[in-house]
């Protein structure tokens, strides 16, 4: 596994368990594209993958991220992760479950989409 691709899903892992929008930056180039869901247009840049960042952890707690590698080739990675969070605004637990398709430029992301589920747990 590529220390670079360890190094990005750590630093993934603590700015979403910490809710931490500057952290998450450190790991997108500065006109990067982040694609959340395939039907929804890719955020441009630091300034709309920090707006996402904050509106989709803030309200978030009792955040836990794990990820592994599941494919890798010259720039392209594909991770499977999973996340389990409690939402502040109704005290219910959620699970989350998928993958996500990096390319990078250097030793940042240029290129980032994801595609996951979601299971509501009372």
């Amino acid at each position: 596994m590529s220390s670079v691709l360890t190094r990005i899903m750590e630093t993934y892992r603590r700015a979403w368990e910490t809710r931490d929008a500057e952290l998450i930056l450190d790991i997108f180039c500065a006109d990067a594209s982040y694609q959340e869901n395939p039907f929804s247009e890719p955020l441009a840049g630091h300034q709309g993958i920090r707006r996402y960042w904050e509106q989709a952890t803030g309200n978030h707690r009792d955040i836990r991220f794990r990820w592994q590698p599941a494919y890798s080739r010259e720039s392209l990675h594909v991770v499977e992760w999973q996340a389990a969070f409690v939402r502040t605004d109704s005290g219910r637990q959620v699970e989350l479950r998928g993958v996500m398709l990096i390319e990078l430029r250097g030793k940042r992301i240029f290129r980032f989409r994801e595609y996951w589920h979601r299971r509501d747990n009372t």
